[in-house]
């Protein structure tokens, strides 16, 4: 083991325990494997995906960090869509003597998930021989890396692509947006016609009711003209005749 990876833990079995859930994620993960390497040597990259969700949901220590709030350690869980509870956790735990009955940790270590998810003897974890399996546990880790890295690249793809989408939405919408105004437009110049037109069928029809209104008018004053000249010829009709009776 690299020196800076402990071989051995201190104090009682419990004491130990406690010192290994002190230790950084990435030495806690690596802790269980040299324990468990023959049980779960074919989990030894989700342990890995493990120590890197921790890394990134301990918003202020990091890969530094040993141990989750309990609200970031249920997200944690969600995240690799695990059924356990902190609560059922610990309560297991608690059972198996790992942690006492009046223990209330205030962060979950990554060590507590490992040893309730995978069921395994805590005391044999704290009393493992540490030193055989560094470089197959390094392979592990080197394919966890190249998975992370292949899961960059495509969700940096995904990103482009959604971004791209988002592009090609906005111009749609641009564009639809573009025709619907000039929908708008081009109604609002057909009611302006329609208006136009029907403006103009008014006064059209004013100026012939108009015109008709004055050749009614004229037919009128023509008809009286001819009443007049009728009474005047038949004025003078009369005066003829009574002139004629007088000489007579």
């Amino acid at each position: 083991m690299s020196a800076q990876f402990p071989t051995t833990l201190n104090g009682t079995d419990n004491e130990k325990l406690t010192e290994l859930c002190g230790f950084p994620y990435h030495q806690q993960a690596v802790w269980f494997l040299n324990a468990f390497w023959n049980e779960h040597e074919g989990e030894a990259e989700k342990l890995w995906a493990f120590v890197d969700k921790c890394s990134e949901f301990d918003y202020e220590k990091h890969e530094e960090g040993c141990g989750l709030d309990e609200m970031n350690a249920h997200r944690f869980l969600e995240a690799f869509d695990e059924t356990m509870t902190v609560r059922e956790m610990r309560a297991n735990l608690r059972e198996s003597g790992a942690i006492g009955e009046k223990e209330r940790p205030k962060v979950v270590p990554l060590i507590h998930v490992l040893l309730f998810k995978y069921n395994v003897d805590w005391k044999r974890l704290v009393n493992s021989s540490q030193g055989d399996n560094a470089e197959k546990i390094a392979q592990a880790q080197d394919r966890l890396a190249q998975v992370k890295e292949a899961f960059k690249q495509s969700e940096e793809a995904a990103q482009q692509a959604k971004k791209a989408l988002a592009e090609a939405k906005q111009r749609e919408a641009e564009a639809m947006q573009h025709m619907q105004q000039q929908r708008k437009q081009d109604k609002k110049k057909m009611q302006h016609m329609q208006q136009q037109k029907k403006q103009d069928k008014e006064k059209q029809q004013q100026y012939k009711s108009r015109e008709e209104a004055a050749v009614a008018a004229a037919e009128e004053a023509k008809q009286k003209e001819d009443a007049a000249h009728a009474a005047a010829e038949e004025a003078r009709q009369k005066e003829s005749e009574a002139v004629e009776k007088q000489q007579q």
